[in-house]
């Protein structure tokens, strides 16, 4: 026979940032919270996050920062998310924050298990029950509420109920994605997921003896000749592709399995090509080997690998030797080496989940489901995927004190009637 809880306003799938927002807004509000995580503590994925200093979230928020299938809906939401209501949430709960130039808020120690301990301390404060390891295998309507039961056949009851799991990114921190079929079940659609903020896999043959360098350059991502995208900043070269902050801001753009994606990487991103052509023209005057050429510019296996991929070897040949048809594809190569791009790394590399629940399925002030009353989602289980810099966290803090407000709201009226 199950064990059944009962008497509970708000049960939260997902003790995640979003379920731990909702959870505190929930009790703050006066609602009687249960949270429900399927791990063996709450909160694991905090800690991870900004390399372990958590970015709580962004100066500037705005749907440019986001990628999503209904841009509309995401910018009425975000127009109610301004960065200072996450800064206040967290002072609040007695988090000091951080005001750095570059407009990446963090906790003021640099220490994400000082943010996930403020939030511990507000669910205690506010009498917030836990129930862990609960896998989450049906949310049910039942009466005026719902029934929620983990697969252990554990199961709980209340008037209203937010889905926070979180999606398909990191596994081992959590990430199952399994509330997608729990919103599908109760009327939802889920449009396809695919990892975001994950490094690329890319087949180019001059890559394999680059592992473990860095460069700034600019790339520029294309499908079938159609401009995707491009980010400039600091890449690293590995094993399988490329990684780097700009490499995981693109990966958001591969949303199309097995799509022809190309990979242009801008290694004089500040030079015009008429003035790249005639520096290298000039040096041929000063240097005497091909391995001299492009010394002193960019890292030197990276110059070489460039101009063996346009056929300039040996690197022992004399620099004099060299054409001004062969200094333009050289300076071609630097302003355009491409890579073919076959996909973005697993999950398990991935930072959050691309698709979910389209927008047009929520109401946008109160994450409430227009497709079952009484029903929440939030955080990744959405279809909007943020670029690095605590645009996901907002995101997450934010849909989870606005569900969190409504639902109890909502319980303290009746519930799901």
């Amino acid at each position: 026979m199950k064990e059944q809880t009962t008497g509970f306003d708000v049960a939260i799938a997902g003790g995640g940032a979003s379920g731990l927002a909702a959870a505190v807004t929930a009790a703050a509000a006066g609602a009687r919270v249960l949270l429900l995580e399927r791990m063996d503590r709450v909160g694991k994925k905090i800690l991870a996050t900004g390399n372990g200093r958590c970015n709580l979230t962004n100066l500037e928020i705005s749907a440019r920062h986001y990628h999503t299938s209904d841009r509309a809906a995401l910018t009425e939401m975000l127009a109610q998310m301004p960065a200072q209501k996450t800064i206040s949430f967290f002072e609040e709960l007695g988090l000091l924050c951080s005001a750095p130039e570059d407009g990446k808020i963090y906790p003021y120690c640099f220490q994400a298990s000082m943010a996930l301990d403020c939030l511990l301390a507000a669910i205690r404060r506010r009498c917030v029950r836990t129930a862990l390891k609960f896998d989450v295998a049906a949310v049910e309507p039942r009466g005026q509420g719902f029934a929620v039961t983990a697969a252990d056949g554990r199961c709980v009851t209340a008037r209203c109920a937010i889905l926070a799991g979180g999606g398909l990114a990191a596994p081992k921190l959590g990430g199952t994605g399994g509330l997608y079929q729990a919103a599908r079940d109760l009327g939802h659609t889920v449009t396809q997921l695919y990892p975001c903020l994950v490094p690329l896999k890319c087949k180019n043959a001059f890559a394999g003896g680059l592992k473990g360098i860095r460069v700034r350059a600019r790339g520029i991502l294309t499908c079938a000749g159609r401009r995707l995208g491009e980010q400039t900043g600091e890449w690293l070269f590995t094993d399988y592709g490329l990684s780097g902050i700009p490499a995981l801001q693109l990966s958001c753009l591969l949303w199309k399995p097995a799509a022809p994606y190309r990979l242009e990487i801008d290694l004089f991103p500040d030079w015009e090509t008429q003035r790249l052509a005639a520096f290298l023209d000039a040096r041929r005057s000063t240097c005497e080997t091909l391995e001299e050429w492009l010394l002193g510019t960019v890292p030197k296996r990276v110059g070489y690998a460039v101009m063996k991929s346009v056929g300039l070897a040996p690197l022992s040949r004399p620099v004099a030797g060299v054409d001004a048809e062969q200094i333009a594809a050289l300076v071609r190569a630097l302003k355009g080496w491409t890579f073919e791009v076959t996909g973005p790394l697993s999950w398990e590399q991935a930072q959050t989940t691309g698709g979910g629940v389209p927008l047009s399925e929520i109401d946008p002030e109160t994450c409430m489901s227009r497709r079952r009353r009484g029903l929440f989602l939030t955080g990744e289980l959405l279809d909007a995927a943020g670029d690095c810099g605590g645009y996901n966290l907002h995101w997450a803090w934010n849909t989870g004190i606005a569900a969190g407000q409504a639902a109890a709201r909502m319980a303290k009226s009746g519930g799901a009637r």
